[in-house]
């Protein structure tokens, strides 16, 4: 039952109060009996209707809070070609990037981790959830000596 039913069943209950105090000395008391049980099921009614309510203002108020506290975090957060960094109170980053992907999909915070650029490979992060791979830099170039080397090499 919803509030606007607690409310009905209020009303019915406040409408059996009325009629009782205007019964006459004549009524049996069998008639009386049966409107206060009439009387004591809208009230239960009106009651369970209004706990109802009450655990939904409840459930409600705590998804409000979640979506505040995700929509902060998403305020203190900047996007830099698929990476989440975190930003301080004065707007510079904090400490390695999240997986934008994973925050996306799964709204979860996964660092990535980095990769400095090496011999033919380039300077990277990569998500150790989703594996997801965002280049940043160049990489070294090859050295000559390991090029021209080896038994079948063309260049000798």
């Amino acid at each position: 039952m919803d509030i606007l039913g607690g409310i009905a069943a209020a009303t019915e209950g406040l409408k059996l109060v009325n009629e009782l105090r205007k019964i006459d000395k004549e009524v049996d008391k069998a008639e009386l009996k049966l409107r206060l049980v009439d009387l004591a099921d809208k009230l239960l009614d009106a009651k369970q209707a209004l706990q109802e309510a009450h655990e939904n203002q409840n459930s409600l108020k705590t998804e409000i809070a979640r979506l505040e506290a995700v929509l902060k975090l998403r305020a203190n957060l900047e996007d830099e070609n698929g990476l989440l960094y975190e930003l301080n109170d004065a707007k510079e980053r904090i400490g390695a990037p999240f997986c934008n992907l994973c925050f996306v999909r799964e709204d979860k915070q996964f660092r990535m981790r980095h990769s400095p650029a090496k011999a033919g490979v380039f300077e990277h992060y990569r998500c150790d959830n989703c594996k997801t791979t965002v280049v940043v830099g160049p990489s070294l170039p090859r050295e000559p000596s390991r090029m021209n080397s080896g038994r079948n090499s063309w260049m000798k």
